[in-house]
This record gives C-alpha cells, structure tokens and sequence, in this order.
C-alpha cells in the first residue's frame, strides 16, 4: 500500500516538473521575442531620416477683391426720417492672404418695369481681413426712391494690403 502511495506521489512530482519546465520554455521563448522586438525597433529608430528641404512657398495669387469679396448678405432700408437709403451689409473674404479696405460699390435701384432709377456709387471705408466674414456698420447712402421696387448691390473694387 506504501508502495502505491509513493509511485502516485512520484508521479505527481514527475508531473509538476514536466509543467514547471513547459512554463520555463515558454516563458523564455517570450522573452527572447519580446527582446527581439526591442532590438529591431531601436535599429529602426537610429536609421538616420532623410529631411527633404521645406517646400517651396506656394506662388501667391494676385489680389483681386471682386473675386475675393462676396456679399453675403445686402439689405435696404430707410433712414428715421424716410428720405435716405440705409444699407446693412455683410462681406465674405475668400482670401487667404489679402486684406481689403475702401471698398467701393456701386448700388442700383431697379423699378417694376426693370429699368433702373438710379445708382449710387460710394466707398466704404473699412477692411476685412483674410478668411473673415464680417457685418459692416449700417451706412446712408442716397435718397430712397418709392418707385424702386428692387436693387442691385455690387462691389466694383478695393484697395488692398497683405495680412
């Protein structure tokens, strides 16, 4: 009965090494990958990059406002007294380079036949910056004429700086 017990309790031990070497084996074939990874991984991060030169700057478009400034948003209305036309403007500077000022515009009061009543032509004298979007400050210009069932308002130029 003895004998039995200690072949069982051979076997068992015997057991217990085979695993505890199995573990050793993978523990150190993870070891060596994990190893090998980090060599190759530092080799890669000495390898001298090249630098290639800067890019050469992009040739810059020549300024144009009535391409670069659009009217968002143009709205006619009448000054406290009636008489005088009041305009609330919004410009969009498509530039990215070019700051506009002294806007110019030409506005055009159109009757219900579609002949045009009048124009008026004027200059703004602020600036929009590039890439700006911007709400002018509301400004007279003219008389309103009753007969005027629509108008017109373009730009026709502006002086222009870099930003």
């Amino acid at each position: 009965m003895f004998e039995e017990l200690e072949a069982e309790e051979r076997e068992k031990q015997a057991s217990r090494k085979k695993r505890i070497w199995i573990s050793a084996y993978i523990i150190a074939a993870v070891v060596v990958v994990l190893a090998l990874v980090y060599a190759i991984s530092r080799a890669r991060a000495k390898t001298p990059v090249r630098v290639q030169s800067p890019a050469p700057a992009a040739k810059t478009a020549p300024p144009d406002p009535l391409h670069d400034l659009k009217v968002v948003h143009a709205a006619m209305g009448k000054d406290v007294s009636g008489v005088r036309v009041m305009w609330s403007v919004q410009l969009r500077n498509k530039s990215t380079v070019y700051t506009y000022t002294d806007i110019e515009y030409e506005a055009s009061f159109i009757g219900i036949d579609g002949r045009i009543l009048g124009v008026n032509r004027d200059t703004i004298k602020d600036s929009i910056g590039p890439g700006e979007e911007k709400r002018l400050r509301q400004f007279i210009d003219g008389f309103y004429d009753a007969r005027a069932s629509t108008f017109q308002f373009v730009l026709t130029g502006a002086k222009v700086t870099t930003g």
